[in-house]
């Protein structure tokens, strides 16, 4: 299954199963058949479980939107509740309870990262297409017109051998346009910032291309049709890139040069103002969910508000906050690979040990934090480039964003730019972290919510760049 929630997988990777079933228990015989179920809000699972001939459970995942593919699952069990399976073959395993009001298996999903699944039984493909959730906007810019034109580019990045593939919006008429470059959050990024089924991007970048505004979106290093590494990339890296982004931009026709600015999201707002320092030329800056503390902080921050919405007690949240806090600082001082992996095979080691994370996320889990990307983040504070930034400047949180939390972030934020009295600060009330109108926060709500971007938020950003000199 491909990775789709961006910096929530490292507050989910640890998750344990959510939720707990009512009514009676559930056998051996009561699994047997087909189940349906929504991966991430956007990938269709079916689960076929049979009884062998040597009356012991068997099956097969199949993956409906990733070409039908399918994978043996096995150690399939049931009993006291619960139905877990695992596929080996993906390094996946499935834990469930169930639930007798919704007559569905309650459970998470574990790939490196815990991802809520419900399963249901279906009776055929029709039935698990039915789960998947409307995306009004992104349906409505597919049906058009729009009133601009979608050009497909490729420019070099700073970094040698990579091409950054894009596109580039472009309003009706003759222009000068004012231009920004949207730099995506944390994750294998494509130009339309696609989560959980939501494309954020392309809503963002259709709504700014209809106020005047130009706008570039791009495929991060190695991702969709963009060349290089994306695995070895460090937040310096993905700089580089939107570096190179801002750079072709203002060559451009029909650009207002002079009113050149930069929009990240989430990690994307720590890259802009690293960006904006670099160019005077950079006329303002917009921060979507940046954060303003350093990545082991605001780790701990989310993984403990994610942990209260996924259900778990304080005890087991502060033992795992305690046991990252034990182990972070061997990863962020790790001078070169190879201190960097007895670090993660010690954090490895320690956690299964301790039963912090089960055996079977172990290898995926050790791959997220060995990567260059996490080992930048935790290290990386916002708070020098945030401090320098002298250029208009547009910071949003929502108030529900349990990412990166509106009540840490933005005192933080407001005394870093304190100094830049063209800076404006907002908490949007009740908006998630995708700036979605949401119940909780959590991000198990992200995909179930068909809303991708709230349109006041979207107006709010518009009109801010519009008004901008």
């Amino acid at each position: 299954m491909r990775n789709t929630a961006g910096l929530a997988k490292f507050a989910l990777i640890c998750s344990a199963v959510i939720g707990a079933g009512a009514g009676s228990s559930a056998s051996a015989q009561d699994v047997v058949g087909d189940w349906g179920g929504l991966l991430a809000a956007s990938l269709r699972i079916v689960i076929h479980v049979t009884t062998g001939s040597d009356g012991k459970l068997v099956g097969k995942l199949e993956s409906v939107d990733q070409g039908d593919t399918t994978v043996p699952i096995e150690a399939i069990t049931t009993g006291d509740n619960g139905f877990s399976f695992a596929a080996p073959t993906i390094n996946g395993h499935y834990t469930g309870k169930w639930d007798a009001d919704k007559q569905a298996w309650i459970g998470t999903w574990s790939q490196g990262q815990g991802l809520p699944l419900v399963l249901t039984r279906v009776a055929d493909k029709a039935a698990v297409a039915a789960l998947k959730p409307a995306r009004p906007q992104e349906e409505a810019i597919a049906r058009g017109p729009r009133p601009y034109t979608d050009q497909p580019v490729t420019f070099p990045s700073t970094a040698p051998g990579v091409t950054l593939a894009g596109t580039l919006s472009r309003p009706p008429g003759p222009g000068p346009f004012p231009a920004v470059v949207l730099i995506a959050g944390s994750g294998p990024n494509n130009r339309d910032e696609d989560v959980l089924g939501h494309k954020v991007f392309l809503v963002l970048g259709d709504a700014l291309a209809r106020r005047g505004i130009a706008v570039l979106r791009y495929d991060k290093r190695g991702i969709g049709q963009s060349t290089g590494d994306y695995t070895r990339a460090t937040v310096s890296d993905f700089a580089d890139d939107a570096d190179a982004a801002a750079s072709y931009l203002a060559r451009q026709p029909r650009i207002d040069a002079k009113r050149l600015g930069l929009l990240g999201h989430s990690e994307g707002g720590l890259i802009a103002p690293m960006v904006a320092n670099r160019h005077s030329d950079i006329a303002f800056v917009v921060l979507l969910a940046a954060p303003a503390l350093r990545g082991d902080r605001l780790l701990e921050r989310q993984g403990t508000l994610i942990g209260k919405a996924m259900g778990k007690t304080d005890a087991q949240i502060d033992k795992q906050m305690a046991f990252n806090r034990a182990h972070y600082p061997a990863l962020i001082e790790a001078r070169d690979d190879a201190a960097a992996q007895g670090a993660v095979q010690a954090y490895i080691d320690d956690a299964v040990a301790r039963q912090i994370i089960p055996a079977t996320t172990a290898g995926q889990m050790a791959k997220v934090l060995s990567s260059p990307w996490f080992r930048s983040f935790l290290a990386y504070d916002p708070a020098p480039a945030l401090s320098r930034l002298t250029v208009p400047t547009l910071a949003l949180n929502g108030s529900l964003d349990l990412q990166v939390p509106a009540a840490d972030d933005l005192p933080v934020m407001r005394a870093l730019l304190k100094d830049n009295h063209q800076a404006r600060i907002v908490e949007l009330a009740g908006l998630n972290h995708l700036f979605q109108r949401a119940q909780t926060g959590s991000p198990a709500e992200y995909g179930r919510i068909t809303q991708t971007f709230d349109p006041d938020a979207l107006d709010t950003v518009a009109t801010w760049i519009v008004q901008t000199k």
